[in-house]
């Protein structure tokens, strides 16, 4: 029996931990739905390029490298890097001839289950296997195999129609499949961006923020003025309250620690918005999940340590106190305790904010700037005067 050995080449991160997922059944569905009478073997590397080059040729091109030196027979990269095809986002591409293929995870949204990356990655190869060697159209073209894979990876995209097309020869492809909706495509990057960045994770990493929150929190209830405001206030504008406070403190962060791309002629204006966009969304998801993990420290305190009487004295609410009347007054203390616990986050390194916040392309996109940058102002600086004495 043949045994054709296939490689998964990922970024960091992320892509790494889907692909270790994916080594171990892509073997068993490539048999089933490709050819039986094959040995299949999947191994993964992890490239430092692939989640960095943002040309599809430099990542391509890198792969193939690495399936010759692996002596492979076909490569797919996983990148949580964004591909654009003009104003359209692309799902995945492949070049025949190199029998190379490439998924971007950032495509498939909020939520990118390695199911469903599972099922790309096996069209992907069902037509690097079929189709290797063949002569294919410069033009768009809909093949039947090409229109059965587009409809099996369109049933993965809720709300999205995936169209397949033919690329020309000076891209070094043969094909990409594309997200027809220009911006649907385009918030499935910005939240996939966001979900690689695993905002949940960096809660560890802000836990003196949390506690000078609770703190701040805790010292403002032992006035009565809370406790008033929090029986007189509506729902909606403690909603209103804490929209303010969580943007306030993403607002902070952000300038406090230079995490906003500023224009400059370094990079493109669709790569630095994008990052930017990633890097508000991906900060308002840590500062929200903070947020609740501060409510419920509150809910606790506040049920342990308030008995009725006490609230009933303090706001001169008439009767026993409901249980709605200690969620407003939990909900105001926690949205004045983010808004004091902004300032903290001066106690935190600016280093130490970016690697929780940014990508491991973003922090490699900052460093490669700050380096461009630096080497301009060297070669401005203009030459001391020389004077005659």
């Amino acid at each position: 029996m043949e045994t054709i050995r296939v490689g998964l080449v990922s970024a960091p991160n992320l892509p790494a931990y889907i692909a270790e997922q994916l080594c171990q059944e892509l073997p068993d569905y490539f048999s089933e739905e490709i050819d039986n009478e094959t040995s299949w073997e999947v191994e993964t590397t992890v490239d430092t390029l692939v989640g960095v080059a943002e040309e599809t040729k430099e990542v391509l091109d890198k792969a193939n490298n690495i399936k010759k030196e692996q002596n492979w027979e076909y490569v797919i990269c996983l990148t949580d890097l964004p591909i654009f095809f003009k104003k359209k986002i692309v799902v995945g591409n492949a070049n025949l001839d190199h029998k190379v293929g490439q998924v971007s995870i950032p495509a498939f949204g909020v939520m990118p289950m390695h199911k469903r990356i599972r099922v790309i990655m096996v069209e992907l190869m069902k037509e690097l296997y079929h189709n290797s060697g063949e002569q294919v159209s410069p033009k768009e073209h809909t093949l039947e195999n090409g229109k059965d894979a587009a409809k099996n990876i369109g049933r993965q995209f809720f709300f999205s129609r995936v169209r397949r097309l033919g690329a020309s020869p000076e891209e070094q492809l043969d094909f990409r499949y594309i997200i027809r909706s220009r911006v649907i495509g385009y918030l499935r990057i910005l939240f996939g961006m966001t979900f690689a960045n695993r905002p949940w994770d960096a809660l560890l990493s802000f836990k003196k923020i949390t506690m000078l929150s609770f703190a701040s929190g805790a010292y403002v209830s032992i006035f009565p003025n809370p406790w008033v405001l929090s029986v007189a206030y509506s729902p909606l504008r403690l909603i209103f309250l804490s929209l303010l406070s969580i943007l306030g403190m993403v607002t902070w962060i952000i300038f406090s620690h230079n995490l906003w791309e500023k224009p400059s002629q370094h990079g493109k204006k669709r790569w630095r918005d994008l990052y930017n966009r990633t890097t508000f969304l991906t900060l308002t998801s840590i500062v929200f999940l903070n947020y609740l993990v501060l409510f419920i420290m509150f809910l606790a305190a506040m049920s342990l340590l308030v008995p009725p009487e006490l609230f009933q004295i303090r706001t001169q609410v008439e009767g026993s106190p409901s249980f709605v009347y200690y969620l407003k007054l939990v909900w105001l203390v926690t949205s004045f305790g983010t808004l004091a616990g902004a300032i903290g986050t001066g106690l935190e390194s600016e280093d130490r904010i970016r690697n929780v916040t940014y990508s491991f392309r973003q922090q490699q996109r900052y460093y490669e700037i700050g380096e461009e940058e630096n080497e301009e102002d060297k070669n401005e600086d203009p030459e001391p005067e020389k004077r005659c004495t």
